[in-house]
């Protein structure tokens, strides 16, 4: 776990989903192009053409003519989701044309909405992309052709409005999709639209009603203008029992008060609230009727500052916390709590009196899901801390295949509750099967819901069915056959007669019941995404890091890893299949749950299991709000397999951090294992640039005994994720060293980071290692083998191990999408003597070898530079390779693999530099980051110039092994899906195959074999600019798409311009993010920049500080404490926002929406290049105009 790790997780995204919002340029700032007139500005992302022919016009709309072939459709990046507006002027330019709009479509157009003008009938239609289904249709009135029409769409969750020249023509109620693009469509003629426009809020509640004042959806937050003396309130039909409600908010009045209430009424007088009183200099929390204070919090609140504010309502505990800082963020701990149990249900609202306030990133509690559509068949169901909360009824979301993988984590809420998962149903929500859980029956049930009969049934099959507690259920249906898995185990497994559905469900019966983190997926979409490992663990969705606690207990592996600070856990029964569980280790009342250990306590040793046995996880407790994080080692513990635990010590730690209670010295990354020599059990803790040992004799109660490090020990980067243990030499149990492993970052010293190890003796008390101060031994010479661990408790004295496939110079930044990180293989660890004294040496475990599917043979057979391929005509993308290459004369011999065209990874062995390698320079993807590319070496002797090679292909990781494991590669590529070819080569001279095999092997989660494509946006795109050829430094992908000129890096890259100037009036839209809700990014404006943009003027607009920042910038950095100028804003990714710089001898000028924010004058630089920048995700411009003075 390293600092710059918690850094990139803690910087302040927003929570809720994000609904994007265009903003128009004014004409006024429009800047001159090198052709003269100004091309008009976009209000949203240009429409990309899908189909039929597309023309843009001088006003910045489109002009799109449809044929017979059918309709022309256009679609922009630009998303709409919750509430919104969206609106074009339309006129179809005959009596057969018909103009839409499209609105939350799928990336290809293939499913969505589309509200069609068609004056030739006389009516607009709003129906369903997917299969033309009407759904709401009304008259047109005074309809005529080539008449323009101002055509609007309002969304609020399922309620659909339609506006035609300012009047409501059309409002109806469908629930099929949430969320998408929007987009324009033409048939039977040639349309003609009109700049399309967008505003919205950014939110996931829904049903909102606004009373009190105005208020105005904006690029910069939803902002209510209360009439004087009144209350501006903005109120959702949305109610819940136990809930959080968030806002980002900024006061525009010093007299101003935002208010967020959750549990209130219909008129909001009755509930809970909590004010911002920048006058009072407070928050307050209060029940609603009665005035009640409940708690304040002194605080200082400015006008015109931005601060995350988040109530939570939990039973009869309310608590209020409060973010002021977004660059170092705060707000972890609630600054006030209250009991009160005058209400247990109600609805959200925010609200503003005696000012103006502007409220961004309203977001609910609410379900974790992938599926859109879901409507509320019976019963009650509301938004919950915990999910969405059912009480006797169904949900129900379409879902048309029937082969399909789901899963949720479902906790019956009373004792005799029942909730299940429906599959296969109609679309009405009736009919199809239920995987369900029985809390009182402590049963496992598949029903058949259409004649009622119990299909199979169980008991819980690791632990009882019961009120309260939370169970992973995994339904697979595939043909006749569905499998039921619960808690990791499969508990079913029966025959059923219908294969085909409309809806996927969620059933609570009996009474409440509580679902989270539901997903459903079709088995063609399973695990099938570009570059998903086939066999190497990854998740569904989310981030997997660091192994934490892995160990073996009653017939079962338990995997633990990060997860952004959280534990997650899944389980097998042979090292390779690996069934996922709930979260086991969130977040808690003292911090994040980052990186350590879990040991078996067989025999009560530390008196946790009431005479049986049980798990203990020492985690790094790291609590945001206190210094460096305030590290210290906690426990949690399991009494029932690890499916649920419970937190130890209450507010004191394990092991405290060193510095004490409040200090934030680096302590971190704790593993336990039993020192049986000694009879005690041993801890070992990073402190950054030593190691701390502490011992124990009741696995509770620590104590420091030693220290290892420090001075000429500390190699660069930084040392974390250790691990201690005995291992004999060359299986000699007489001769046994202790291994101490760790993992250094983030340093380029490094090249990013790297796996070490020393060897040495234990005494009880101190490590004293074999290798002197500065040697260094790497147990995987790849750049993507980190925070390895091995595994406690393994039956058979083996020591196994894994790692995370990552580095810190890209840990989070892989070409991924929904998902992100995967582990090795696991690897079995010996010691052996080499002339060079004893080393590690690592072989993938034996279970793999079950994974082998079928074998390719070649074997004697004489191969130079001129030779035939070998391996021609052998294709796949998850295979093992088992290799003996006599060198002969030849000094280089390899395997190229994921061939396709230009693409190839090599693997091989440089006979004179004696070195294994993995060269990944023309692997594939590489320009999301600078350092990927490149050749990995290990040093590696042969035996009479023999060479024996081991290698792990899969979709996008490569682990090489040579010299029977003594020699480790491990190394990330992405190349394309179609990069299946292989070959064998030799340089230099002539080698001989002795033996060579290429396996190809299972996949452990797919259950298809192949690579779906994923869904992708129209390509195209044009970005309008006199800037002239742009130059990339250092590296990063920069194309032109619907946005404009679109930069993607994970770290700074600039597009910079020939054009220098020294006075200038530059003007851009300019987009953070997107189109992917997810997709994070922060860019920067330069100008009177150095030819590499390192020295510059940089206006800095970043969503996630919530800031737009003036600096000069200066070799590559800058101080955001010595920012020129420093402006508060709610700006948000998904949004296009119109920019204008004028800079005019020392003074600065800077607008943003036509608004000027930023006036000041500054003498560090007098004349530069013009350059686009960004950092941390995607960010894109268009219109892009410099104008010289």
């Amino acid at each position: 776990m390293s600092v710059s790790r918690r850094t990139l997780l803690l910087a302040g995204g927003t929570a809720a989903t994000l609904l994007p919002l265009g903003g128009i340029l004014p004409a006024a700032q429009a800047a001159p192009s090198a052709a003269g007139a100004t091309p008009a500005a976009t209000p949203i992302p240009d429409p990309i053409p899908v189909t039929g022919t597309w023309t843009r016009t001088s006003d910045g709309g489109q002009k799109a003519a449809a044929d017979s072939r059918g309709p022309a459709l256009a679609l922009s990046e630009q998303q709409l989701a919750a509430k919104g507006t969206y609106a074009a002027r339309v006129t179809p330019q005959s009596s057969s044309a018909v103009g839409a709009l499209v609105f939350r479509a799928a990336l290809d157009g293939s499913t969505g909405y589309a509200v069609a003008l068609d004056p030739g009938r006389a009516r607009i239609r709003l129906y369903d992309l997917a299969d033309g289904d009407t759904l709401a249709t009304a008259p047109l009135p005074g309809a005529r052709t080539a008449r323009p029409y101002d055509l609007e769409v309002a969304v609020d969750g399922p309620e659909l409005t339609v506006h035609v020249d300012g009047k409501r023509l059309l409002h109806t109620e469908d629930h099929r999709h949430d969320t998408g693009s929007v987009g324009l469509l033409a048939q039977g003629g040639t349309v003609t639209f009109g700049p399309p426009s967008l505003s919205s809020v950014t939110t996931n509640l829904t049903g909102w009603t606004t009373s009190g004042g105005t208020w105005t959806a904006s690029p910069l937050g939803w902002r209510a203008a209360p009439t004087l003396g009144a209350t501006a309130r903005a109120l959702t039909t949305t109610k819940t029992y136990d809930t959080a409600l968030q806002a980002d908010l900024l006061l525009h009045d010093a007299s101003a008060i935002a208010s967020l209430l959750v549990r209130t009424d219909a008129t909001a007088t009755h509930g809970y609230g909590v004010q911002v009183d920048a006058d009072q200099g407070r928050l307050r929390l209060y029940r609603i009727d009665g005035n009640v204070t409940l708690g304040t919090y002194a605080t200082t609140i400015k006008a015109d500052t931005v601060y995350r504010l988040r109530v939570e309502a939990e039973r009869d505990e309310l608590r209020v916390h409060w973010q002021t800082n977004f660059l170092s963020p705060d707000g972890y701990s609630p600054v006030i709590t209250a009991q009160d149990s005058t209400h247990a249900k109600g609805r959200l609202a925010v609200t503003a009196s005696a000012g103006a306030v502007s409220f961004e990133n309203i977001a609910g509690a609410d379900l974790a899901t992938g599926l859109q559509g879901w409507t509320a068949r019976s019963g009650t169901w509301t938004p919950d801390l915990r999910g969405i909360r059912g009480e006797n009824g169904l949900r129900t979301a379409p879902f048309t295949d029937g082969d399909l993988v789901a899963r949720a984590d479902i906790t019956p809420g009373g004792p005799s509750s029942s909730a299940g998962l429906v599959l296969r149903a109609f679309a009405n929500g009736s009919g199809g099967y239920e995987a369900r859980l029985e809390a009182g029956r402590n049963a496992v049930v598949l029903l058949d819901r259409s004649s009622g009969t119990r299909l199979a049934s169980a008991s819980g099959p690791v632990r009882r069915i019961t009120a309260g507690g939370t169970y992973r259920v995994e339904a697979r249906a595939t043909g006749r056959t569905i499998e039921v898995y619960v808690d990791g185990v499969r508990a079913l497994k029966t025959r059923v007669s219908r294969t085909k559905g409309a809806a996927f469900g969620t059933a609570a019966a009996h009474g409440t019941s509580y679902f989270q983190n539901v997903e459903v997926r079709s088995t063609a979409d399973h695990f099938t995404e570009p570059y998903r490992p086939t066999y190497h663990y990854s998740q569904l969705t989310g981030s997997t890091s660091d192994p934490c606690g892995l160990l073996h207990h009653d017939g079962e592996y338990h995997l633990f890893h990060q997860d952004e600070g959280r534990w997650a856990h899944a389980v097998s029964t042979d090292l390779v299949h690996w069934q996922p569980l709930p979260i086991a280790l969130p977040w808690n009342a003292y911090g994040h749950c980052w990186t350590g250990c879990a040991v078996v306590d067989a025999d009560d040793t530390s008196g946790l299991f009431d005479g049986g046995s049980g798990l203990i996880a020492y985690y790094t407790s790291y609590h945001p709000d206190k210094p460096g994080g305030n590290a210290s080692v906690r426990i949690a513990y399991s009494k029932d397999k690890g499916r649920s635990w419970q937190l130890h010590g209450g507010s004191s730690p394990a092991v405290q951090n060193p510095g004490g209670p409040d200090a934030g010295w680096t302590f971190r990354d704790p593993k336990v294992i039993r020192d049986e020599a000694h009879d005690q059990w041993l801890m070992v803790v990073s402190g950054g640039d030593h190691i701390r040992f502490f011992t124990s004799t009741d696995l509770l109660t620590w104590t420091q005994v030693s220290s290892f490090g420090y001075g000429d020990w500390a190699a660069p980067g930084v040392w974390e994720c250790p691990d201690f243990f005995p291992l004999p030499i060359d299986g000699d149990e007489d001769k046994v060293k202790w291994v101490l492993t760790l993992s250094t970052g983030a340093v380029r010293a490094t090249n990013g980071s790297a796996a070490q190890y020393f060897t040495g003796e234990w005494n009880g008390a101190g490590f004293s290692p074999d290798q002197k101060a500065g040697t260094v031994l790497r147990a995987d010479s790849g750049r993507d083998y980190y925070a390895a661990m091995s595994f406690y408790g393994l039956t058979d004295d083996r020591r196994v191990w894994l790692g995370w496939i990552s580095n810190w110079d890209y840990p989070f930044s892989a070409p991924t999408g929904g998902w992100n990180g995967q582990l090795s293989t696991p690897r079995e660890l010996t010691l052996t003597d080499t002339a060079d004294g004893v080393r590690l040496a690592q072989r993938p475990v034996p279970e793999l070898v079950t994974l082998r599917t079928s074998t390719t043979t070649r074997k004697n057979l004489a191969v130079g530079p001129d030779s035939a391929n070998p391996l021609a005509g052998a294709r796949g993308t998850a295979y093992e390779i088992e290799a003996e290459i006599t060198l002969g004369t030849a000094t280089e011999i390899g395997f190229r693999l994921r061939t396709d065209d230009d693409q190839h990874t090599t693997v091989g062995y440089d006979a004179e530099a004696h070195e294994l390698f993995v060269d990944r320079s023309a692997s594939g993807l590489s320009d999301f980051t600078q350092y990927f590319a490149g050749r990995t070496t290990a040093p590696m002797k042969t035996t009479d110039g023999r060479v024996t090679l081991r290698v792990y292909v899969d979709s996008s990781s490569v682990e090489a092994f040579g010299a029977d494991g003594q020699a480790a590669v491990t190394s990330l590529i992405f190349p394309g899906p179609d990069a299946d070819g292989m070959a064998f080569y030799a340089k230099g001279g002539t080698a001989h195959i002795e033996s060579l095999k290429v396996h190809r092997l299972d996949s452990t989660f797919r259950l298809v074999d192949r690579v779906k494509p994923l869904v992708a946006a129209p390509a195209g795109g044009e970005f309008r600019s006199n800037l002239g050829k742009l130059t990339i430094t250092p590296a990063g992908r920069w194309s032109t798409d619907s946005a404009g000129r679109a930069g993607s890096f994970d770290k700074d890259s600039n597009a910079i311009s020939a054009r220098t100037a020294t006075d200038l009036d530059l003007t851009t839209l300019v987009r953070l993010g997107g189109p992917a809700p997810d997709t994070g990014g922060a860019l920067s404006l330069l100008w009177r920049a150095s030819s590499d943009g390192a020295d510059a003027y940089c206006l800095n607009i970043d969503p996630d500080l919530r800031v737009i920042r003036l600096v000069a910038k200066a070799n590559g950095y800058f101080d955001d404490a010595k920012a020129l100028a420093r402006v508060p804003a709610l700006v948000r990714r998904g949004t296009t926002y119109p920019v204008r710089i004028l800079t005019e001898g020392d003074r600065i000028q800077v607008f943003l929406n036509g608004t000027r924010i930023i006036d000041v004058t500054d003498t560090t630089y007098a004349d530069g290049h013009i350059a686009l920048n960004v950092f941390g995700g995607r960010a894109a411009y268009q219109d892009t105009y410099a104008q010289e003075l």
